[in-house]
């Protein structure tokens, strides 16, 4: 066999050579630079999911404070405000990084004097002048200008943070009586080894300033509240994230992969490592994300009944001789109609969450289908003051039903067809052995909310001033899908919406 002269030139196989060669360091390249890239995201999106929980962390002691704020608007005797108003038993776990809490009025325009605080390490003890510290004094300028329930924040050291908030007259909210002062350990809880990226050295983090200079390898998140409370944490990586989720020096890997084939498949592995690390802190990121939309609906729907029960207290505890008999009774049933609305909402909270965790399995046993909805029906009747009559169909007898989850999913949709119905309207509630139908005649839903039903939280945009969680259809979906069945809506705006479930039989 004849052999082909380009083979017998040493120059052309050393060329051939050098190209083979080139082929894994070329890849070997182009593997790294992405391998890099995505270790450069995952760090990005593991400081973001902690940036999420310092913001959390942030959220709880303002609205603690904003809770104090409006309890000590009517505080008469400052130094021994009533139980009431104090710290709630527990705090310090629930906040351990809360060095302490005071109030503070005025004496003169330079003279803020403490009058009341609280806590484990409080920065002022009674009596002292909190005008003294410039940066203090400028944020309780700030909130004394704007009286409403805005919190501002005011960074004291790099470790030490002042929460703000002007405490009204209980009477007229342009008047300030004082201020409530809280002092967050920001330091401390950058080193908090309750959450998982710093318990595990994946991250390291420290407060500082905000108009601090860029540094190479250190993502900066700014950390904000209700209100103007802001500041920052500089987050680096740290010796368990190199450990765990770093890729190896490229020139390693360049050897490495000229030799064998071994490092590939390690870069391989390293990839769908931290591809599964990405899912997971995706996960978590957006698990935060709910639970911050979560504390903040539920903080807010709370808030008014809250104020309810809490200023009908006062004037029964206050002025109980002087009242009317009908005066007292439209308190007290003010104040049983807010409890009943926050009990609703937290029985709907604890009910969704069961579910969610697996802790809540259907257990269907034989029931009466048709007592049963006459006694949903009946209560949603009391419950709404028979805003709307409920024509009832029913054609059903004995059947095997989970009484506990029917009666949530009726329950629920008995009551929003009522509560978005006109007043007087009709709701037609129909039964048979395989489905429960609902009709009614009310606003209706948007086609663009349609597809987001079900979804904790989520109200449709046409809802208006109609109080609600957005938990009602999110609970009941989830209901039904325990139960096997399923769960359909057929909706117009403005012509009313048709509920049908539909169990296995």
């Amino acid at each position: 066999m004849k052999t082909p002269r380009w083979i017998e030139q040493p120059r052309i196989l050393a060329l051939l050579t050098l190209a083979f060669a080139l082929v894994p360091v070329g890849f070997a390249f182009v593997t790294f630079r992405s391998a890099r890239e995505r270790d450069a995201r995952l760090y990005e999106s593991a400081a973001e999911v902690l940036g999420e929980q310092f913001k959390m962390a942030n959220f709880r002691h303002i609205n603690l404070i904003n809770i104090l704020r409006n309890q000590w608007r009517f505080v008469t005797d400052y130094a021994k405000p009533p139980a009431t108003a104090q710290l709630p038993q527990g705090w310090q776990k629930r906040l351990p990084h809360l060095r302490g809490v005071a109030f503070a009025s005025h004496v003169s325009e330079q003279h803020i004097e403490v009058r009341w605080a609280a806590g484990p390490a409080p920065m002022s003890k009674v009596g002292d002048n909190l005008a003294s510290d410039a940066l203090l004094a400028d944020a309780l300028q700030q909130a004394r200008m704007t009286p409403a329930a805005v919190a501002f924040g005011a960074q004291l050291d790099r470790d030490l943070l002042a929460i703000v908030e002007a405490v009204p007259s209980g009477t007229d909210n342009s008047l300030v009586r004082g201020y409530m002062i809280g002092w967050l350990d920001v330091g401390a809880l950058c080193r908090d080894q309750s959450l998982p990226l710093l318990k595990s050295a994946a991250l390291q983090a420290q407060p500082g300033a905000a108009t601090a200079a860029a540094l190479p390898g250190v993502y900066r998140v700014t950390i904000s509240g209700e209100g103007e409370v802001r500041w920052q944490a500089h987050i680096t990586r740290g010796p368990g994230f190199s450990r765990e989720y770093g890729t190896p020096t490229p020139w390693i890997g360049f050897a490495a992969l000229g030799l064998s084939a071994v490092p590939l498949s390690l870069l391989v592995m390293l990839a769908t490592r931290a591809g599964k690390l990405r899912a997971a802190l995706d996960a978590e990121r957006e698990l935060g994300r709910m639970k911050n939309h979560f504390v903040s609906s539920v903080s807010h729907e709370f808030r008014t009944p809250l104020s309810v029960i809490l200023s009908g207290a006062e004037l029964l505890e206050a002025h109980a001789g002087q009242l009317s008999e009908s005066r007292r009774q439209e308190l007290l049933t003010q104040i049983k109609s807010s409890t009943g609305r926050m009990n609703e909402m937290v029985e709907q909270v604890l009910l969704l969450g069961r579910i969610e965790s697996g802790a809540m399995k259907a257990n269907p046993q034989p029931v009466d289908v048709a007592a049963l909805c006459r006694e949903i029906v009946e209560e949603v009747q009391i419950a709404t003051q028979r805003r709307c009559e409920i024509v009832t169909k029913l054609d059903t007898g004995m059947r095997s039903l989970d009484v506990t989850l029917m009666r949530s999913v009726l329950a629920n949709l008995l009551t929003n067809a009522v509560k978005y119905s006109r007043p007087g309207g009709r709701v037609i509630f129909e039964a048979n052995e395989s489905s429960f139908r609902v009709n009614d005649e009310g606003i209706g839903i948007p086609p663009a909310d349609l597809a987001r039903l079900g979804e904790p939280f989520h109200r449709a945009s046409n809802v208006g001033d109609i109080s609600g969680t957005g938990l009602g259809l999110a609970v009941v979906k989830r209901c039904v899908a325990l139960c096997g069945g399923t769960f359909t809506i057929h909706s117009e705006e403005g012509h009313g919406t048709q509920v049908v479930v539909t169990l296995p039989t």
